[in-house]
């Protein structure tokens, strides 16, 4: 008779073979998880760190096409006539040179000579669409400027890149922010006696266009200038426009304390914060400038010369945490329906399995016991044969009695 246990289903036995298969299957989804994650962050990085260089070659090409504004102009006849033989006349073909150069340059906002006290001696300006020539009574002291200081320090040819600011008032701004760089070199009379600087402030406003186009190009993605003193100019206006309760535009650092942090602590890199995905490259207008030449010309020797701050923009690219969390989902939920399919199947093949082995030892004990029973009827005839055998050969008479001897 089969012992009806076992018929029960061995559910321990079950579950031992299926939950390390399980544990497994689930470690190597995640990891397949997080390898779909690190590549897409990957491809991102790439993608953005690509457009960030594009970003600082339009920066470089500004800066390129206003040095060699800047040589020119040095080597204009008025302008050698000014430092040699100062007079009211000599003053004023020096400013109609200038004057005319920023006519043709709608980028260039200032155009000054500073003489070597510091002392503004020319000064074009634009205002709006038009240039104009400030009056002299406007005109002021430089001296302590760090653009003047630092390139009245070069040589003779040394030509100076400032870093790209904003055009803030003693580090405040109540206006639009403007992104400008002043490009100057020192100039000397005919008797090579130093007369001060040539400087030129270049505004780009084109800057914000590439920022615009860039984020056209891949809306999720925000691009953003950051200058070294934590100002940013962002693709949508109105961002760059966030005020603090004293008037002035709020800084980038103060914006986003924790991305800055890490942007202002490295030359490039990327950050995964709780906001998004920061990546940021440093722009070094020199270095900008060389790596376009040696790639058009090949010939860089004219650019060492050039010399620039330290610091210098970084150029930034923001992809926040609702959007890189939407595409790395969408990798994510194939991997979790494709590991329970798996888990699916290879669970009720195991309950086939475990069933159908079972049938086969059920199947297997029922023979088992039908020999058994077989083997036992066949000994009980034998031994009745064998009886009746006995029996009917004896000449002796034969009584059966029960127990208590009654004769049966």
């Amino acid at each position: 008779m089969i012992d009806a246990s076992e018929n029960r289903f061995p559910t321990g036995r079950f579950w031992a073979l299926f939950v390390p298969v399980a544990l497994v299957a689930i470690v190597v989804a995640f990891a397949i998880r997080q390898l779909h994650i690190d590549s897409q962050f990957e491809q991102i990085y790439a993608a953005e760190r690509s457009h960030l260089q594009q970003l600082g070659g339009f920066v470089a090409a500004e800066v390129s096409f206003s040095v060699h504004q800047l040589n020119a102009l040095t080597r204009e006849a008025a302008v050698q006539n000014a430092i040699d033989r100062p007079s009211p006349r000599a003053t004023r073909d020096l400013q109609s040179v200038f004057l005319t150069l920023a006519n043709r340059n709608p980028t260039f906002q200032q155009i000054r000579w500073i003489d070597e006290s510091g002392e503004e001696r020319v000064r074009v300006m634009r205002s709006e669409n038009a240039s104009f020539i400030v009056k002299p009574q406007q005109l002021r002291n430089e001296s302590a400027n760090y653009v003047f200081k630092n390139a009245a320090a070069l040589n003779d040819s040394g030509i100076y890149i400032s870093r790209l600011d904003f055009n803030l008032e003693k580090g405040q701004s109540k206006q639009a922010l403007q992104p400008t760089i002043r490009v100057a070199t020192p100039i000397q009379n005919s008797q090579r006696r130093r007369r001060g600087i040539i400087i030129i402030d270049i505004a780009i406003p084109y800057l914000q266009e590439a920022l615009n186009i860039a984020h056209e190009a891949t809306p999720d993605t925000d691009y953003i200038v950051v200058s070294e003193d934590g100002y940013g100019l962002a693709p949508n206006a109105r961002a760059n426009q966030v005020k603090t309760n004293a008037g002035e535009y709020a800084k980038f650092s103060i914006q986003h304390p924790t991305a800055w942090k890490y942007i202002s602590s490295s030359r490039a890199g990327s950050a995964e914060l709780e906001d998004g995905i920061w990546i940021w490259e440093k722009i070094v207008p020199k270095s900008a400038i060389v790596r376009m030449a040696a790639a058009t010309s090949g010939d860089v020797s004219d650019l060492k010369r050039i010399h620039s701050d330290d610091l210098s923009l970084k150029l930034v690219a923001h992809k926040s945490s609702p959007t890189f969390a939407m595409s790395t989902g969408n990798n994510t939920v194939p991997i979790i329906v494709g590991t329970f399919l798996l888990l699916s199947i290879y669970a009720w093949s195991l309950l086939f399995m475990m069933r159908s082995q079972m049938r086969e030892k059920h199947a297997a004990i029922e023979a088992a016991h039908a020999t058994a029973q077989a083997n036992h009827m066949r000994r009980l005839k034998e031994l009745e044969e064998r009886f009746h055998l006995s029996v009917e050969a004896s000449s002796v008479g034969m009584l059966v009695v029960d127990a208590e001897g009654t004769i049966i």
